[in-house]
């Protein structure tokens, strides 16, 4: 398997490694960020196969239908291994359809992607498959073959503070109440002046979601409010009756997460070098770096291996959650997942 990373300007064209690629039978490309800047990685393997799965209009039916349905079409190819999940970030429900698909799909093949995002603008976003970018769309690139190798690691560096809050009232995505008062009106007080920069300044204050259990916890962040309802909609499932706690972070620790999102991700192929590390970032961690964006990156760079590093920031990233082999895919907030790719 060979791997090579371009980008492509308006001014400059192909940088130098755009022309590489073309010496090689590519299979896969993907091209992430503004339509006119983008940074593309291109896959060329040796024996595993491509294929790639679109659903449109988003919307038309419930997300954990729409999961369900492309799990069932990926279950017909018996040599599946790996599913890079990539969803609209406004209009689907992430948890739900990575649940979905979770559920159709054998154990033996893993998930990993994320959704797009538009920065802070929570405005518009759009996945396109040989042509321009498509709002409403979910896209699932099937890779398959026994000689793959594919491993990924995710990790925050968020720490949850303050009191415990109770989700009183919520449907699907959208919190109307915590300890049964309105939801937005307990989150601007604590973001006091940033209130104003909702729901832009929310990446910098996501909220924990643990299960009524206690047995999991992602993160979750919040893609838009309502003023007239009290509402906050988030960019997966929060259920009724599941707790949440404010999170914070600092710089050090977010660096930190993402190089063992890196680590972990390269342990898991098991003795296999990686060819690439995929990497997708939540745009809240990018928020809250501001000029030290560039040492996320060199973070996993530094561990890279001579693999190429390629990526986007999100509104939402799917994995397991690390160190559990034994866990289906979920929708994570505000980390760094990495899926480390190698062939034998």
């Amino acid at each position: 398997m060979r791997a090579f990373s371009a980008r492509w300007s308006p001014d400059h064209g192909w940088n130098d490694a755009g022309s590489m690629a073309v010496q090689h039978d590519v299979q896969l490309l993907l091209a992430f960020g503004p339509v006119d800047a983008p940074s593309v990685a291109w896959f060329a393997f040796t024996t595993a196969r491509v294929n790639v799965i679109v659903f449109d209009g988003a919307g038309s039916e419930p997300d954990l239908e729409m999961g369900r349905r492309l799990g069932a079409e990926i279950r017909k190819d018996a040599t599946a291994r790996h599913v890079l999940l990539f969803l609209d970030g406004l209009h689907i429900n992430g948890a739900a359809f990575t649940q979905g698909l979770t559920e159709r799909l054998p154990r033996t093949v893993t998930v990993s992607g994320g959704l797009a995002s538009d920065g802070v603008e929570f405005k518009t976003t759009g996945l396109g498959v040989d042509g321009p970018p498509v709002e409403r769309r979910a896209v699932a690139i099937t890779l398959s073959g026994d000689s793959l190798a594919i491993a990924t690691g995710s990790a925050g560096g968020w720490e949850p503070f303050g009191p415990v809050r109770v989700i009183s009232s919520a449907d699907g995505a959208t919190v109307f109440e915590l300890d049964d008062e309105r939801a937005l009106d307990i989150y601007r007080r604590y973001l006091g002046d940033l209130a104003s920069e909702l729901p832009g300044s929310a990446l910098l204050f996501p909220l924990a979601l643990t299960s009524r259990d206690g047995a999991t916890t992602v993160v979750r962040t919040i893609l838009g409010v309502d003023d007239d309802a009290g509402s906050m909609r988030f960019a997966g499932d929060m259920p009724q009756g599941y707790t949440v706690r404010l999170m914070r972070s600092t710089n050090d620790s977010i660096l930190d997460g993402a190089a063992f999102a890196a680590r972990a991700a390269i342990a898991g192929l098991q003795g296999v070098a990686p060819s690439a590390l995929l990497c997708v970032s939540c745009i809240g961690r990018r928020a809250v770096l501001r000029s030290r964006v560039e040492e996320e990156v060199e973070e996993v760079s530094q561990l890279a291996q001579g693999a190429v590093v390629s990526g986007y920031y999100s509104n939402g990233e799917i994995a397991p959650p690390t160190g559990r082999l034994d866990h289906a895919s979920l929708l994570h907030n505000q980390t760094m997942t990495i899926t480390a790719i190698g062939e034998r």
